[in-house]
């Protein structure tokens, strides 16, 4: 009887195996770039980064300004119109009495504040003060609209109207997407359309410099913003031959990006002597992807699961891959394997029992099971030794 008691041995649990590359990862997206169709003072409606709907207002630009008296006048005929169409009595002087009240509370503050000396709040109650008094010169004052009945109220306020649409231009979104306000220059360049055709040394010289197009006033086709496809988008790499053998059209792998792990799909290799490019497809949103252009990502290329033994616990006996189960008296027992995967470490295998040909046949294996104690450095043990 043989009988060992150096050996090592280990217990055999599920785990996995993985390959992870280091890529050089180039964004790809698909990319709207929206620009002005007029000139003029300009006011945004949407934050960089937010999703927004077909159609989705995302700016104003106002052609020439208009006045906040205009605005005002506007107002105070809406008021006047929606306070006769529900029959209240005395309603200007009720709007005076109100606005006087408003007044002199604002006259009464800008004292308070003038004692604890607090400057900025004095200057913003006098911008309130001078808005209060210009409405109570609109209702009482050269430009009342006292007096005026219904019909030519609603004439005042179709002008009006259009003296304010007629000087603003819209700006919506042209489909659903991610609304950024930087570009990069590479909007037209690095997209869906071209992106096969892209060289590996054309994106080694790439230098992206973000040009914020937030300002106060723009100018006829001056870019405003663009929308990116959060739905679908790419990303290029390229690996050797040596790497290119885990890489398989379809297949799925996970990129560790900062924040999260997302997945995407193998969408298309197209081989070049050792400089293979690799595109991926994505359809998971990742924080800020949309202002990425270039970013290096591990990749996990590959994921064995199953079994986890040590390689050393492998022998080969008569052509056939198995390991040595210790028995109920501790008696090293061959149990041929299936191998899934395996890293310089550690092998995957199948557990309990697996199928093999046999002929014309297909004979079930028995194998090993879960918690079954494994020796290691098997070459260097014999069947039947007893290991303690």
């Amino acid at each position: 009887m043989l009988v060992s008691s150096s050996n090592e041995t280990s217990i055999a649990k599920y785990g996995n195996v993985q390959i992870v590359d280091r890529l050089d990862c180039y964004i790809i997206r698909n990319e709207n770039l929206v620009k002005s169709n007029m000139e003029g003072e300009i006011k945004y409606f949407v934050q960089d980064g937010q999703r927004v709907e077909k159609g989705y207002k995302v700016a104003e630009i106002y052609r020439n300004s208009v006045d906040d008296i205009t605005r005002k006048k506007l107002e105070v005929i809406k008021e006047r119109i929606e306070n006769i169409k529900q029959n209240e009595n005395n309603l200007f002087q009720s709007d005076i009495q109100k606005i006087d009240g408003e007044i002199n509370k604002i006259i009464s503050e800008i004292k308070q504040y003038k004692q604890i000396g607090n400057l900025s709040k004095i200057e913003q109650l006098k911008k309130e003060l001078n808005s209060k008094l210009e409405k109570k010169r609109i209702i009482v004052g050269d430009k009342s609209f006292a007096g005026k009945n219904l019909k030519a109220l609603k004439v005042e306020q179709e002008v009006l109207e259009e003296k304010i649409n007629n000087s603003i231009s819209l700006v919506k979104s042209p489909e659903a997407g991610i609304i950024s306000y930087n570009i990069d220059g590479y909007e037209t360049i690095l997209t869906p359309r071209n992106m096969a055709t892209i060289k590996l040394e054309n994106l080694k010289n790439i230098h992206t410099e973000i040009t914020d197009l937030r300002v106060n006033k723009v100018i006829f086709n001056q870019p405003l913003f663009k929308i990116v496809d959060n739905n679908v988008w790419y990303i290029i790499s390229w690996v050797d031959d040596a790497a290119l053998e885990n890489y398989k059209t379809g297949k799925i792998v996970t990129f560790k990006f900062p924040y999260r792990e997302v997945k995407g799909k193998i969408y298309k290799i197209i081989k070049n002597k050792n400089d293979n490019m690799i595109i991926f497809q994505l359809d998971q949103y990742v924080e800020n992807f949309f202002s990425l252009r270039n970013i290096n990502l591990d990749v996990v290329v590959v994921n064995y699961e199953g079994l986890k033994i040590h390689k050393d616990s492998v022998i080969e006996k008569e052509g056939i891959k198995g390991v040595y189960v210790l028995d109920i008296n501790r008696y090293a027992i061959f149990k041929p394997i299936k191998i899934i995967g395996y890293d310089d470490d550690y092998v995957i295998i199948q557990s309990n029992v697996f199928y093999k040909k046999d002929g014309e046949n297909i004979k079930r294996v028995k194998t090993v099971k879960l918690y079954d104690e494994i020796v290691r450095n098997a070459s260097k043990v014999k069947e039947g030794q007893m290991i303690y």
